[in-house]
């Protein structure tokens, strides 16, 4: 049997080898740009998650601490919690709390103090509240610091707080 061949057909169907090369070409640029690119976009995110403590933690801590702040009648800076409470001698920078003094609806003071107290990991910036029975309340700001010192040596009361990579930022307020 003899095999016809069509108008228009060539005898052999396929690809000439120049054009499978060039097909080949342009897959493997495509694919070492996307690799490129899926590496820029790990390094990106990577640093995007680095810092997110100050895209997202500290704006929150500032905003919550600079309205405490704010409403304190006056305040003093101690070297620790214990020392607050305490009501020892206070210190002007690089302490590790603040005793907060406010005026109540009835003339009377209360007072409150923020403390950075080490827990496994980092430090805990806490809130700290005596009850009108005696009992202690406290809750925390912010659990993903690596540390935080307050000063009030410049007439201004300032926080600042440490990130967990290392990234730093200082909030001030002041009494009424």
């Amino acid at each position: 049997m003899k095999a016809t061949v069509q108008p228009g057909r060539s005898r052999s169907a396929g690809f000439t080898l120049m054009e499978l090369s060039t097909a080949m070409g342009l897959m493997l640029i495509l694919g070492s740009s996307l690799v490129a690119m899926l590496q820029q976009h790990v390094t990106f995110m990577n640093l995007a998650q680095r810092q997110s403590f100050l895209a997202s933690e500290a704006p929150k801590i500032g905003n919550l601490v600079g309205r405490i702040f704010s409403q304190a009648d006056h305040y003093l800076v101690y070297e620790t919690h214990d020392a607050a409470v305490a009501g020892a001698v206070p210190v002007l920078a690089g302490g590790r709390a603040v005793r907060l003094f406010f005026r109540a609806a009835d003339q009377s003071t209360e007072i409150r103090i923020i403390s950075a107290q080490a827990i496994a990991g980092g430090v805990d910036l806490r809130f700290h509240h005596t009850l009108a029975d005696g009992s202690q309340t406290s809750w925390s700001i912010s659990d993903r610091l690596s540390d935080a010192t307050f000063a009030a040596n410049q007439g201004i009361l300032t926080v600042s707080l440490f990130g967990p990579n290392g990234e730093q930022i200082t909030y001030g307020g002041g009494a009424r």
